[in-house]
């Protein structure tokens, strides 16, 4: 998932306290508390809901939305978790009150129609996207998953021998009843405040996209998910390793930010101990990203760096930095193939596997390199057999991959790996 920055909680306050949708819902309890046979917790229809709809003065599609957050905070209610701000009037709520039933409100939403892969796929893309474009974003975000739940109208089409993606026609064009149903949903998430509507030139007309409301919901899903979901400005919270993991999923510009508002409040030797720290618990990734935001610090960390000799797992690294930053450290032809393994490791964690073999020694011959990766068994480190595995299904070379083969053998042999 892209990194996002949340806006302050009073903004989202702000903009839930607004939401046209909230309001239509907390009119509609109101109504049913007047109507002792209305049920929250049963379909609002027939004469109920032609008397709702005339009494507040709302659409049908406006009723049903409005209907499912209200049987969602009477069962909440009913489950001894009632909501304190339901009832009383939105300008008196604080803003944690107000985020917490706002959030109740999209999780009805989302569990009722078809909208969870839609905010998903908006949230993955980032930033808005032209309207008649959002159902390649859909199909890209939701998957499978959008297959399994068949929407009306997908077992026929299924069913006609076309594979065509979701929402179109096999020559490509939206289908109808698709496009409508995405209006709809459109309609009823801006409603909620979870999207906002634009022109951009650049994008060629219409645009949808998460408001700032919206990305702080979706977050807060995705996150209880088990997603990781980087938030920028916020990687202080979780020290070091916060800052590695976001910078993982930032562009260039984004984590020059990030970075300089970590080191901020920090004493550069301060800065330093964490990073060395975060190195030595995270993966071969965190450790190469550490060791480069040490150089945005430089001489101060020196100190730092060069206890990290005495680590196994940092000292290839604290090596090299110290040679490129003019300072003398001890660093042969082990440290270097050691060095070379933990860098194959940390572009595993990321990049496809053909990509890692491309890069991983980019400008030395298919000779130099099936000799050096015939020796690379003998190195100790957890990810070397992950590596050699790689490239012996994956270099284009026939001689490489031979002798990678033939080294990840070796590599799972009794005794391995002492150097």
């Amino acid at each position: 998932m892209p990194p996002v920055r949340l806006a302050p909680r009073e903004e989202l306050a702000a903009a839930a306290r607004v939401a046209p949708l909230l309001r239509a819902a907390r009119d509609l309890g109101s109504w049913a508390e007047q109507h002792p046979e209305v049920s929250a917790r049963q379909i609002l229809d027939g004469s109920d809901a032609r008397a709702a709809a005339e009494a507040l003065e709302l659409t049908p599609d406006e009723l049903d939305a409005a209907w499912q957050v209200v049987a969602a905070a009477s069962e909440q209610a009913a489950g001894g978790d009632p909501l304190s701000s339901w009832g009383r009037p939105l300008a008196s709520c604080d803003a944690e009150e107000l985020l917490r039933e706002w959030d109740v409100a999209l999780a009805a939403l989302l569990a009722a129609e078809e909208l969870d892969g839609l905010a998903t796929a908006l949230y993955t893309v980032g930033s808005p996207v032209r309207i008649d474009a959002l159902f390649d974003a859909y199909s890209a975000a939701a998957g499978s998953g959008r297959d399994d739940r068949q929407p009306a109208g997908e077992t026929e089409r299924k069913g006609t021998g076309g594979d065509h993606r979701p929402g179109q026609q096999a020559g490509g064009a939206p289908d109808p009843s698709e496009a409508a149903a995405l209006s709809h949903a459109l309609e009823t998430l801006a409603d909620l405040g979870v999207v906002e509507l634009g022109t951009e030139e650049t994008a060629g007309g219409l645009t949808v996209g998460l408001s700032p409301l919206g990305i702080w919901g979706v977050h807060r899903r995705l996150l209880a998910q088990g997603w990781h979901v980087p938030v920028l400005g916020g990687a202080d919270r979780d020290g070091a390793i916060g800052l590695l993991m976001t910078l993982a999923s930032c562009d260039a510009e984004d984590g020059e930010s990030e970075i300089s508002s970590w080191l901020i409040g920090r004493t550069e030797e301060q800065a330093a101990a964490e990073l060395v720290a975060a190195a030595a618990e995270g993966s071969p990734g965190l450790r190469g990203a550490a060791f480069a935001v040490l150089d945005r610090i430089g001489q101060a960390a020196v100190g730092e760096v060069r206890a990290a000799l005495d680590q196994p797992l940092l000292r290839a690294h604290a090596a090299v930095w110290l040679h490129e930053h003019g300072e003398e450290a001890e660093l042969g032809p082990a440290d270097r193939t050691w060095l070379l393994v933990d860098l194959g490791a940390g572009l595993l964690e990321e990049a496809d596997a053909r990509d890692v073999v491309a890069e991983l020694l980019p400008d030395v011959t298919p000779e130099a390199q099936a000799e050096i990766v015939a020796g690379l068994w003998q190195v100790s480190h957890p990810g070397v057999i992950d590596l050699l595995t790689t490239l012996s299904e994956h270099h284009p070379d026939p001689g490489v991959a031979r002798a990678a083969r033939k080294a990840a053998f070796k590599a799972r042999s009794p005794g391995a790996g002492r150097s």
